[in-house]
């Protein structure tokens, strides 16, 4: 049965930009930040990224998670701690990114929940099988299904969900936290941290 859901490789592009988004914090509630990160590629003043070739692509994923998410987002974004932040922007790659939603569903809470480790192979597997039901994903080459496969761990580590092959419930994060997916009817963002 062919799957529906469109699929992208654009995560390739880097994680979560935990960094990327920290040097943006005091920006992201302005009504020209898309003019402002653009801006940046040339100016390189706020994101510190080397090249010119990597800027040009981590802009354009870091406009496309912005626009997804609602401004009260972004206000909830400025008071968190780094480990809050880390777990936020993974909460935004979810939401954006279909294919890191469907990696981390499918098959990280299902092994979370059965108390096994991760590793490559698990998601490897689930993205071979995506490739018989996805037009998007069979087209993608190996080498963006090897990526896409270290992206998501590391991902996924860089939230504090994963150390070692060991998944994890998060640290550091308050209970506050919790409350704006609860108020805002995410609460499967909970299970998504094995809460």
């Amino acid at each position: 049965m062919p799957n529906k859901t469109k699929y992208d490789a654009n995560f390739t592009a880097g994680g979560i930009f935990y960094n990327e988004f920290s040097n943006l914090k005091s920006y992201v509630l302005e009504e020209d930040f898309e003019d402002l990160v653009k801006n940046d590629i040339e100016e390189n003043k706020i994101l510190a990224i080397t090249t010119l070739s990597a800027r040009k692509r981590i802009v354009s994923e870091i406009i496309r998670r912005h626009k997804i998410m609602p401004l009260v987002f972004w206000e909830f974004f400025q008071n968190l701690n780094e480990s809050e932040s880390r777990l936020a922007l993974f909460y935004v790659c979810l939401k954006t990114y279909p294919i890191v939603f469907d990696l981390h569903f499918e098959v990280t809470v299902k092994k979370q929940k059965l108390g096994m480790e991760l590793a490559e192979y698990d998601l490897q597997m689930r993205l071979d099988e995506l490739s018989s039901t996805s037009a998007d994903v069979e087209n993608w080459s190996e080498k963006t299904i090897k990526k896409i496969n270290t992206q998501y761990r590391k991902a996924i580590k860089d939230a504090g969900l994963y150390h070692k092959d060991v998944l994890r419930k998060p640290l550091n994060i308050n209970e506050s936290f919790w409350v704006y997916f609860k108020e805002n009817d995410e609460v499967w963002f909970l299970d998504a941290c094995f809460i």
